[in-house]
């Protein structure tokens, strides 16, 4: 059941009756992490235990549970920090940034991202990761811990006044706040979002992706994600900062993002942004990767 307001502006977008494609069911799916055991070694482990796992083709680690005897927040393996519960295209964003240096994760909480990001530097470099939620805080920082991700430091502050660290970055990752419109198959919160909701996420949305420009590298890649489906969250935001001094690039997975919404023609080159669905096997996700320009 939707809201009134969200369930016209749904079909307005995606131009159909139907919305099923957002709210059917998704398998779970895990990340091994490979900083703490092999994947062949984790999959045996959990092969024993009945649990019935199969290779997610498009992302380095993730394998879908298609049959599991008990919850996999429970196991010995889980506690240990052998794997991460993780949607698909959450990891996939991680390997769109190709992370490496100095790297920020701009709103980190839980970790999920965050640890897959020192996992695939090898425990190189250093990732900041910050975040303003006490409680959310808490649970990165443990998040961390479970999966040995040594080259992190956590700090608790508001993504907006992230240029006090006085850093440049060679990569950011902005999972920027959202409207959770990508989540309506698993969060009913989520089919109820109002018009000063999307307001709300999206004035902050602005801001944030302005201050990732200002603290890039020349030649950094900043990588902006959502888990809306909503285009003013998305493909808006993006069209609004391709004239400040960054470039859009090619994210492989995914569809295409919108060049075309409410009767609006929006930059061409938008199509390199990719756009993620539960009929892809994923939760609904938004994905553009920036480059910034040299000079």
């Amino acid at each position: 059941m939707f809201s009134p307001f969200l369930e016209s502006k749904l079909k307005q977008i995606f131009n159909t009756e139907s919305l099923d494609f957002l709210t059917q069911g998704i398998p779970q799916s895990i990340r091994v992490n490979t900083m703490k055991i092999s994947e062949n070694d984790l999959i045996l482990r959990l092969k024993e235990k009945e649990i019935e796992t199969e290779k997610i083709n498009w992302v380095k680690y993730g394998y879908y549970i298609k049959k599991s005897p008990f919850s996999l927040g429970a196991t010995t393996e889980y506690l240990l920090g052998y794997y991460f519960l993780q949607d698909p295209a959450s990891m996939y964003a991680c390997e769109v940034l190709e992370p490496e240096g100095i790297v920020l994760d701009m709103a980190a909480a839980p970790g999920g991202k965050t640890t897959y990001l020192s996992q695939l530097m090898g425990g190189n470099g250093c990732i900041i990761a910050i975040d303003i939620n006490k409680e959310r805080i808490r649970s990165l920082k443990s998040n961390i811990n479970r999966m040995g991700a040594e080259n992190v430091i956590t700090i608790r502050m508001d993504s907006l006044d992230a240029e006090k660290l006085g850093l440049k970055f060679d990569r950011i990752l902005l999972d920027a706040p959202c409207t959770g419109t990508g989540t309506m198959h698993k969060n009913m919160e989520a089919r109820i979002k109002t018009e000063k909701d999307i307001e709300r996420c999206t004035s902050l949305q602005r801001k944030l992706i302005r201050v990732a420009i200002k603290l890039l590298k020349e030649g950094g890649i900043l990588v902006y994600c959502t888990c809306s489906v909503l285009p003013e969250e998305n493909e808006f935001i993006v069209a609004e900062v391709l004239d400040e001094g960054v470039i859009l690039e090619e994210v492989e997975q995914g569809v295409k993002g919108f060049t075309k919404c409410y009767d609006m023609e929006l930059p061409r080159e938008l199509e390199k942004t990719k756009r993620f669905y539960p009929t892809l096997g994923t939760q609904g996700f938004f994905i553009a990767k920036l480059r910034k320009e040299k000079g």
